[in-house]
């Protein structure tokens, strides 16, 4: 096999569950002029058996949320157990194995925990990732989330407002868009415009540059 001559770029929008993520990775993979492979955490997590998810016989070991003993329809609680932790692991190692092979990657993150984050971030480093916070308004994640499909469907509220501060309690970011602003699309363009120009570390062997 003929290892790629670069590796690829990387583009990883974090953000509350019901904050316009999947729009907005739809919208820059139609946009992109380059292809690029969309992989998440919530991708991550429904690849396993679905006994790890939530309200599922093994949850506490998956992903799972608590349910509000007055009013169940209503999320209270959130958390990964060891499963769902090394799902987590095994997509950070997934995107940096895909960027060194030569792929273009965008990342659906919940950076939920510093340890998360701090891991991506060792890995996805020398590739220099365009970080994009995505943060509409509280009230707007909860109305989206209030029409999403899957909540008619009986998926509970309460996600967005239980990750809503914890995604964005770790490291910086390079751009940080409302996306209540506009459409998918104008939020697209403007991640473009900022991930004009930037190499990853063979690009920048190419110029010249150390790591």
């Amino acid at each position: 096999m003929t290892a790629p001559r670069t590796s690829g770029r990387l583009i990883v929008v974090n953000g509350t569950s019901s904050a316009g993520k999947s729009s907005l990775c739809a919208a820059l993979q139609h946009l992109l002029d380059e292809p690029y492979w969309l992989l998440g955490y919530d991708r991550a997590w429904m690849m396993g058996p679905w006994r790890y998810g939530p309200v599922q016989a093994n949850e506490r070991d998956g992903v799972w949320y608590d349910l509000d003993p007055e009013n169940p329809t209503v999320a209270v609680g959130i958390g990964v157990g060891p499963v769902g932790q090394r799902s987590v692991s095994g997509l950070h190692h997934m995107v940096a194995s895909l960027l060194e092979q030569g792929h273009n990657v965008i990342v659906d993150a919940l950076f939920m925990e510093a340890a998360w984050f701090e891991h991506a971030m060792r890995l996805w480093r020398p590739y220099r990732p365009l970080l994009v916070a995505l943060k509409p308004p509280l009230e707007v994640s909860e109305r989206w989330e209030a029409e999403r499909d899957a909540t008619k469907a009986g998926r509970p509220t309460g996600l967005a407002r239980l990750a809503y501060d914890a995604v964005h309690a770790h490291g910086s970011f390079d751009v940080e868009l409302d996306p209540s602003l506009g459409t998918p699309e104008d939020a697209a363009r403007q991640v473009i415009e900022r991930s004009r120009g930037r190499l990853g570390p063979a690009q920048l062997e190419a110029a010249g540059e150390t790591r």
